[in-house]
């Protein structure tokens, strides 16, 4: 399709141009005939580019379904509200029965597109929580696995911006009333992709002021306990490692818009993985990762391992002295190497192929460094993505290692409910591709109320000020973020 002088942002054009009243009539003929197999009907079309997360912020309707994920150094972002349907999964067997159960919803969809695009297909978009089974009040609407199949998606990659649409086909419906649905949909689409009729508010700064508890406070007093029974129980040979986190609580007088915060990390953190999860508008789940989990195309995986940290320095030269002592540090190779060899050992079985680089390198963020080691696999023909997920999370980087013996710690040694933090979350789509992060950098908002979360690696010799400083400093990202995000 010709772009040189469109319509500006007229969804229901593209719609028009590239998607008639007739392919839709034959489409629905087409399911109604195979009843048995078919429930939904989706169209793919190319749209004018649009910036993504804008179009999120107009979306009106905040109490259904609503994901956003952008890195803006990929210049990659998707944006999608409304579910049509939504798989739940919990317990010890939750990402094989979201594989089956992802791979029967899509097999019920009926898919059009004119387009030759790979990202021209339907999206499933959600994640996992950290443990099993996710049974904490502030989660409760989360769950233990959730992926949502949507009524809009919208994803940008490069210059080239696809907009997908599904719908829910009823055969007692008639055509008109489905071609309908869809007009009403684009409708709606055609106003909050116009940025010409956006009203934007002035934005206030937020009264945070927000500090991390001090050396005197219970938080500190428990922090320090919990680290050093963990360094005893590693003494005592129980594990190797294993990663601690905080939660820190701010209460605001006025509510927080996650869009606006987002907008911040993604602006601050091009080369973080941005995102936003709401299941049903009363609480959002955000953050700012750097810390892929895998990637997949066709049978290729792409994972990473990311552990050890140290600030950033204020001039070239101490910034390069830092970077210096990352590389050297035992305390951080070593924390590093259990992270590498747990990615090897929950590969190797499921992969023809795993390949590394010898020695990490450093992956630098704005406000922290991390040494880093990208790993590519070749998984094996039969295994699914679902099932490398389940092998690869929780990674050391997020929970211990041996993973088996330093899991059942976590929830002993610390002061609240994980969720979704530190967990998998992306999307996967009906063409086998997809992408998951682990989720840390990350908070929960409800509201007025917001939780941030923050963790690092405990090895033998860790101290437990050093490693509460660490804390602090990787809850600067995202307390930067909540100054601007007042309603």
């Amino acid at each position: 399709m010709d772009f040189k002088n469109p319509v500006l942002n007229d969804v229901k054009e593209c719609f028009r141009q590239q998607v008639s009243k007739l392919d839709l009539s034959e489409a629905i003929d087409f399911i109604t005939a195979h009843q048995d197999q078919y429930k939904y009907l989706s169209f793919s079309i190319q749209i004018p580019s649009v910036d993504a997360l804008a179009v999120l912020e107009q979306h009106g309707d905040k109490s259904t379904f609503q994901y956003y994920w952008e890195k803006p150094v990929d210049q990659f972002a998707i944006a999608a509200a409304g579910s049509i349907k939504r798989i739940q999964t919990t317990g010890t067997d939750r990402f094989r029965n979201a594989s089956s159960n992802g791979k029967e919803l899509l097999n019920q969809v009926h898919h059009i597109s004119n387009l030759k695009h790979h990202l021209a297909s339907v999206h499933l978009l959600g994640g996992f929580s950290f443990f099993d089974h996710n049974v904490g009040k502030e989660w409760r609407e989360f769950g233990a696995g959730s992926f949502n199949l949507p009524e809009w998606v919208l994803v940008k990659d490069g210059k080239f911006t696809i907009l997908t649409i599904t719908k829910t086909v009823d055969p007692a419906d008639t055509h008109e009333d489905i071609y309908r649905s869809y007009i009403t949909t684009l409708d709606k689409l055609d106003r909050i992709c116009d940025a010409g009729s956006y009203q934007v508010d002035g934005q206030k700064p937020l009264n945070t002021q927000v500090k991390s508890p001090g050396v005197n406070s219970e938080a500190y007093t428990n922090w320090v306990h919990s680290v050093e029974t963990a360094t005893d129980l590693i003494k005592a040979e129980e594990f190797k490692k294993i990663v601690l986190a905080r939660e820190l609580k701010v209460q605001l007088q006025e509510p927080v818009s996650d869009t606006r915060l987002l907008n911040h990390l993604r602006n601050q953190y091009p080369d973080c993985y941005s995102f936003l999860i709401s299941q049903d508008g009363s609480s959002s789940f955000i953050g700012s990762t750097p810390e892929r989990l895998a990637s997949f195309h066709d049978r290729e995986v792409l994972t990473e391992g990311l552990a050890g940290s140290i600030s950033r320095g204020k001039t070239a030269s101490e910034d390069a002295v830092l970077e210096h002592e990352l590389l050297h540090s035992q305390k951080d190779l070593s924390e590093h190497a259990f992270v590498l060899d747990a990615i090897e050992e929950n590969l190797e079985r499921y992969s023809d192929v795993v390949d590394h680089p010898l020695s990490p390198g450093v992956k630098k963020l704005s406000n922290v460094q991390h040494l880093y080691t990208p790993v590519h696999a070749r998984i094996k023909k039969g295994v699914s993505r679902t099932e490398v997920l389940s092998k690869l999370h929780p990674t050391p980087a997020v929970g211990g290692y041996p993973r088996e013996a330093a899991m059942p710690y976590i929830s002993k040694l610390e002061h609240f409910d994980r969720g979704w933090y530190a967990a998998p979350i992306g999307w996967i789509n009906a063409s086998g591709e997809g992408e998951f992060v682990v989720a840390i950098r990350s908070g929960l908002i409800k509201s007025n109320e917001v939780r941030f979360f923050a963790g690092c690696g405990i090895v033998e010799d860790s101290n437990p000020q050093k490693e509460w400083d660490e804390t602090n400093l990787k809850f600067i990202p995202m307390l930067t973020a909540l100054e601007h995000a007042r309603k």
